[in-house]
């Protein structure tokens, strides 16, 4: 039966659902056959019971999700009907109707060509309404001042940043990013390819803008109906020739009564047998004309439509792309604010000490940090190639010398609460700071006053004495009190 989601978690995979009666029926994720959609709340679907039970056995969305002033049925069809495929019957009686309205009060053999009733450029935007909704929807999702990330190569480890936080902190859901997750879900779809090659502009005019125009379609049973005719009239004028032929055989040897009458009969043949060839030549003009207007039509729009629907196919493909980008940027940003405001989090993740927020960039260092860079595949040498490009551009680094551990740490995690992009390294060791400021460059280099082991001043000009840190940024900071 048609029905619609109102209540569902991503967290225990449990939703339940409404019908026309406004009965309540729960389901589970287990029962949900639809890998276009996830469940959402007033999602529309159609669902199946177990027997006269209350258990929902099968459900999946609707194709039928919008329904607004130009659509042929409405959202009380919907809810009249138990299946889409009722509906879709009912939506096809409903076009049937005005086709044969249309054609019964079209002169055919008067109209000089067939005009269309939805016009290309509606058409492509009512086809990608849906695609176009998620867009604007990804498009309003908030990335700060953030660079977006690239789906097609951290996606892997946006799931594992986000399975990271749910299970380390239970107080964190996936209900939490729902939203993320129902616009992932249905940008990932768009890119299946599945749905790629259902976007063949010739397959689309052929399957779905023709049968769509009223006008033509009333064409085309005007056409279907003018062959049955000829058909008949061929098959009666055959009939006649046959009969005309028998009655010519009889004549030769019949007697005169006889041959009158048989000369009567086929007079009545003879006349009819006019009439049938006169209405075929008017009905075949009219049908070769009927058929020069639909093959018109696909001429003068099949070239036009190909063009305009490739050219906003190809914008749409471009803003799915980017709209996935944004998505799993602004789901990064939502993880690594809750991860950094996560008391667990602070005492699991930190503990591995890690130089990264936590946040996806982390975990692709981590799963880096386990590869020989020597023997990587393809993936892999994206993956190292990208990640190293987006640090240059976007990282800062810094390190904290201090003796002082706690005061390190709590700068450290203050650090990275406020800059997801930052990479925090720290020691309490002047050897171990000389090694790290020769061999690494780092924009801000933080130095506790009340270091032990030698003067802080003097360390700040050891800094500034190297290759890689003589125009970097050294912060001398008072913890004597702290």
């Amino acid at each position: 039966m048609h029905g619609k989601i109102v209540q569902y978690s991503h967290t225990t995979g449990t939703g339940t659902v409404i019908n026309a009666s406004k009965k309540l029926f729960d389901f589970k994720i287990t029962n949900w056959h639809d890998n276009t959609k996830i469940p959402e709340i007033n999602l529309l679907v159609e669902f199946r019971l177990e027997d006269e039970n209350k258990n929902v056995i099968d459900i999946r969305s609707s194709k039928y999700q919008e329904f607004n002033d130009d659509s042929i049925v409405k959202e009380r069809d919907f809810w009249k009907t138990n299946t889409d495929e009722e509906l879709e019957k009912l939506e096809s009686n409903v076009f049937d109707e005005l086709v044969a309205k249309t054609y019964k009060k079209t002169n055919y053999s008067s109209i000089s060509s067939i005009p269309m009733s939805i016009s290309i450029d509606k058409f492509i935007q009512y086809h990608f309404e849906n695609e176009t909704k998620i867009i604007k929807a990804a498009y309003k999702l908030p990335i700060d001042r953030y660079e977006k990330l690239d789906y097609r190569i951290v996606n892997r480890f946006i799931k594992r940043t986000l399975d990271s936080l749910i299970c380390t902190d239970r107080r964190i859901t996936k209900d939490t990013f729902s939203i993320y997750l129902q616009i992932l879900s249905k940008l990932q779809y768009f890119t299946t390819q599945f749905y790629t090659t259902q976007q063949k502009a010739k397959k689309v005019f052929d399957e779905y803008f023709l049968p769509q125009q009223l006008y033509l379609s009333a064409a085309n049973r005007k056409l279907g109906n003018l062959k049955d005719d000829l058909l008949k009239l061929e098959a009666r004028k055959k009939s006649i020739t046959s009969q005309i032929q028998s009655i010519n055989i009889k004549l030769s040897s019949a007697g005169t009564k006889d041959g009158q009458i048989l000369k009567e009969k086929l007079s009545k043949l003879d006349s009819m047998h006019k009439e049938y060839s006169k209405n075929i030549i008017v009905l075949t003009k009219i049908k070769n004309h009927v058929l020069k207007l639909i093959e018109t039509f696909k001429e003068n729009y099949e070239k036009d439509f190909i063009f305009r629907f490739d050219k906003v196919k190809e914008q749409i493909f471009e803003h799915i792309k980017n709209s996935l980008n944004i998505t799993i940027t602004s789901l990064d940003n939502k993880m690594w604010k809750l991860g950094m405001a996560s008391e667990p989090i602070r005492n699991h993740f930190f503990k591995l000490q890690s130089n990264y927020s936590f946040c996806t960039l982390a975990f692709i260092q981590q799963y880096i940090k386990t590869l020989d860079l020597s023997k990587l595949n393809d993936s892999d040498k994206v993956l190292n190639i990208y990640i190293n490009r987006y640090k240059e551009r976007n990282t800062k680094k810094i390190l904290i010398v201090s003796n002082k551990n706690e005061f390190e740490a709590k700068l450290k995690f203050s650090i990275l609460t406020q800059y997801k992009d930052f990479i925090v390294t720290q020691t309490n060791k002047k050897m171990e700071y000389l090694i790290l400021i020769a061999n690494q460059k780092f924009d801000f280099v933080i130095i506790d006053n009340d270091m032990k082991e030698d003067k802080p001043i003097d360390m700040i000009i050891q800094g500034k004495n190297t290759k890689l840190n003589k125009n970097s940024t050294f912060i001398l900071i008072d913890t004597s009190d702290k």
